[in-house]
């Protein structure tokens, strides 16, 4: 009986997959607004397209285009325009020639029309194109994206918060705090009761980390707080251990290690909980170092050992600078002056090649710049020259045609003298 259920309800969910990968609802999609439109069109982008091939999802945006021709709803045309190129940039990003001419000849169609909404979502794309090959590009996409959707509703632009998010995060990305602190808070206080609670959190605690980084504990504290409140309510034990973590760093940073460790352990139980052994090492290696300040050295170490294991399981090695210190002072503890500063040495080589990383995106992103203002200087002066000649022509022309209006005039005179 038990088998005969299952088979009847895979047949019935293969039948209804089956039937929502082939069909379009009309009266979801037809005449709508995007906002009206956005839900149907999500489960496209972000559920049909990462799995379907090339004939049957391009198959799909031309039943989408031939709708909006038959129903004169020509945002719905557009709309299959986009839904290509999107597939194209996911899956043929290496085609670099395909890609760059689809997203500029959508960015001008949609100027041409005056279409804000279409504009800002191929911004959208060309930012996510353009991110594993020019950090530059990439970030003043989303930057055009963000004027134009800056003073827009949720109701009328839905991906809005994700989009600020993400702006947000290319500036954390290079750890440039100010500018991603201003994105994260605008995207925290946008739809912060929406459905999807992801990027509301992902956002709040970032504007904490961000914070927390500039030294602004007490701001750090309040965005973490609120974070923490939102998984509560929600139930999200993942993030209600994060944010726990991350207010119990805090207090540790204040010295306050009694408040400190019931809220760092209740991170670390979760992170395991999880399998998310990367954050429970960092939520170990605090709770390591408040012990061994007091005087618990026998527990501290073997926390410290646990913590290097989970490290080299998840490969976070940046994780290795806290570690380090604190194996550092371990064995400083027992005497092994030699090996504390070994451990030290390699805590600031840790640190130096994570600098040095930064350093080196930082100074290929200004180098990505001075090649784009290069070439906005080419193509300004290639306007210019056009502008130019298109004037000297129309001179030429102008005065070609004042040359034959002239010549006729004459020879009109001539013919009455002679006449």
């Amino acid at each position: 009986m038990k088998r005969t259920l299952l088979l009847i309800t895979v047949t019935l969910v293969t039948a209804l997959q089956a039937f929502a990968l082939s069909s379009f609802p009309p009266d979801m999609l037809v005449n709508k607004t995007f906002a009206q439109r956005y839900f149907y069109l999500d489960l496209i982008y972000e559920k049909f397209l990462p799995v379907e091939d090339s004939i049957r999802f391009f198959a799909r945006a031309e039943e989408i285009r031939q709708l909006g021709k038959d129903t004169r709803d020509r945002n719905l045309e557009l709309e299959a325009d986009l839904l290509q190129l999107s597939f194209i940039i996911r899956n043929n990003k290496q085609d670099t020639a395909r890609c760059v001419s689809g997203i500029n000849r959508l960015l001008a169609l949609a100027r041409k029309e005056n279409n804000a909404v279409l504009l800002a979502r191929v911004h959208n794309s060309a930012s996510g194109y353009y991110w594993d090959i020019n950090y530059e590009k990439a970030i003043e996409h989303l930057l055009a994206e963000y004027e134009i959707i800056r003073n827009m509703a949720v109701e009328e632009y839905p991906g809005k918060q994700k989009s600020l998010y993400w702006l947000g995060n290319s500036y954390w990305f290079f750890r440039d705090y100010t500018n991603a602190m201003r994105y994260m808070a605008e995207a925290a206080a946008t739809d912060p009761s929406g459905e999807n609670l992801y990027y509301t959190l992902q956002s709040t605690n970032t504007v904490g980390l961000c914070h927390q980084q500039l030294g602004n504990l007490d701001s750090a504290d309040y965005y973490f707080s609120r974070a923490n409140s939102i998984a509560v309510t929600v139930g999200n034990d993942a993030w209600d251990g994060i944010t726990s973590g991350n207010i119990g760093f805090d207090l540790y940073q204040r010295e306050q290690y009694e408040k400190a460790l019931p809220l760092l352990q209740k991170d670390l139980d979760l992170s395991v909980k999880r399998s998310d052994y990367g954050c429970a090492s960092g939520s170990l290696i605090v709770i390591a170092e408040i012990n061994l300040a007091k005087g618990n050295v026998a527990l501290a170490f073997q926390q410290a050992r646990q913590a290097r294991e989970w490290i080299e399981l998840t490969g976070e090695y940046g994780r290795l600078k806290a570690l380090y210190l604190l194996m550092g002072k371990l064995e400083q503890q027992k005497g092994n002056l030699a090996v504390a500063k070994a451990y030290g040495d390699s805590s600031a080589l840790v640190q130096d090649s994570l600098e040095a990383k930064l350093a080196a995106l930082n100074t290929l992103r200004i180098q990505q710049r001075a090649a784009l203002q290069k070439e906005r200087e080419a193509a300004a002066r290639r306007e210019k020259l056009t502008a130019f000649i298109t004037t000297v022509l129309a001179g030429v022309a102008v005065g070609i045609i004042l040359f034959s209006v002239v010549r006729l005039i004459l020879q009109f005179r001539t013919n009455g003298i002679r006449a």
